[in-house]
């Protein structure tokens, strides 16, 4: 090959390599730019869908508050739960949504990523047959180019000529490497979404587990009530009658039993106030000690702490001690109190059966009952489903349970994140 042949043949490569990288460019649009579009759409309105949740909600959320300060009446206390399922249900649904709309964004990213991988492979491929046609060279010198075309500025202009393409080469590869970094871009935005996806998934189980239990608990209060307003007042009277008769009791029963109490639990009697976990809390804490989102928690605040428990799962002493009754409650259903030394006592809710006699001592760890709570059978009370609601009373007032359990992590919690944003729960 003639040197004075080889500027023409690297101007016809990059000539080649500048149309074939647009090309890929208007192939690349073409092939996924209606792709594009679509998802694009398909986005925008998952959007419009969430914005008109939230305003759903927002309206919901002004009933809910106006209900909780209207009168206390059997029709407001269904209001209200109708409400508030109102909103779990339009929590659910923008939930869903936002789940819909990110994965719509992975589809949306994924193909920007086949099209940048796309350009990147036609550029190397053009790049190394530029490369090649460069340096395919028979070796001429300058002298020999000098010789060949005649005069030295021809020869120079040639040698130029080849520098500028090199410094296009050099454009052109940069250029690949930034793309190469805008891909891994991508990649990592691509990951982020994919744990913002997982995130509103396991939000999404929440807040239908959120959705049964208020739905369980309107279940069980019309149950309950008949849907009379004479029932439900009776049941509110009851309620009330219980806490305080339960902490009259205690007291007495504390002061009576004092010399037996101090020789069951030697653990709790030499001043160690933990208590045991009655059934395993792994598969989940309801409710905590004072939820702010209790259900009937305009009657009362909670008074316990509620375990998620299969219907028959067993319920063991959380510490030795008397074990003062069992009982049926409008409330509570089955319920078996134990009174421990140093003034504490525990409560067993909900349950399905009673295990142990009252007027006897138990150990800590003695069988004591079996769990319940499923709405409409015998002994559930004004249940939010299938749980144990435990309690721990200090001289006869519900104190947290949580002070005296040992500690367990916070993915136990169904609701950790709303307690945290509430700065109950840091």
């Amino acid at each position: 090959m003639r040197l004075s042949e080889r500027p023409v043949l690297v101007c016809i490569a990059a000539s080649f390599i500048i149309w074939g990288l647009s090309a890929g460019r208007i192939a690349a649009v073409a092939a996924t730019g209606s792709d594009v579009d679509v998802l694009n759409a398909q986005i925008k309105e998952q959007q419009s869908k969430v914005k008109d949740y939230d305003a759903l909600i927002k309206a919901t959320q002004s009933n809910i508050v106006k209900r909780q300060n209207d009168e206390q009446n059997l029709e407001n206390e269904i209001a209200l739960l109708e409400n508030q399922i109102t909103e779990k249900q339009l929590r659910i649904a923008r939930t869903q949504a936002e789940i819909e709309q990110i994965a719509l964004e992975i589809d949306l990213v994924n193909k920007e990523i086949g099209m940048h991988e796309s350009r990147i492979e036609k550029q190397k491929g053009l790049v190394a047959s530029l490369i090649r046609k460069i340096h395919t060279d028979d070796e001429t010198t300058p002298i020999d180019a000098l010789i060949e075309t005649g005069t030295l500025s021809d020869a120079f202009a040639k040698f130029e000529e080849t520098r500028r393409i090199g410094r296009d080469l050099e454009t052109s590869i940069k250029r690949v490497k930034e793309e190469k970094t805008a891909l891994e871009a991508q990649k990592q935005t691509k990951l982020e979404k994919q744990e913002s996806l997982e995130h509103a998934r396991s939000k999404l189980r929440e807040d239908m587990l959120a959705l049964e239990s208020q739905m369980n608990f309107k279940a069980s209060l019309i149950a309950e009530t008949r849907q009379r307003e004479q029932e439900y007042q009776r049941i509110l009277y009851e309620l009330r009658q219980q806490q305080q008769a339960t902490t009259n009791d205690i007291a007495e029963l504390e002061e009576k039993l004092k010399q037996q109490l101090q020789s069951v639990d030697e653990f709790l009697a030499k001043g160690n106030t933990i208590v045991s976990w009655p059934l395993s809390p792994a598969k989940g804490i309801t409710a905590i000690f004072h939820d702010p989102t209790y259900p009937f928690r305009s009657v009362f605040e909670h008074p316990g702490i509620d375990v998620r428990a299969s219907v028959g799962t067993e319920v063991r002493a959380a510490a030795g001690g008397y074990v003062a009754w069992n009982k049926t409650g409008r409330m509570y259903g089955n319920y078996t109190m134990i009174v421990h030394p140093g003034g504490l006592a525990t409560v067993y809710a909900h349950l399905s059966k009673f295990k142990a006699k009252p007027d006897t001592f138990v150990e800590r760890g003695d069988l004591i009952g079996l769990s319940g709570g499923m709405p409409g059978q015998a002994g559930a009370g004004l249940s939010t489903g299938p749980h144990l609601h435990f309690e721990v009373r200090k001289d006869g007032i519900p104190v947290d349970p949580e002070h005296y359990l040992p500690e367990f992590p916070s993915s136990y919690y169904d609701y950790y994140d709303e307690y945290k944003a509430l700065k109950i729960r840091l």
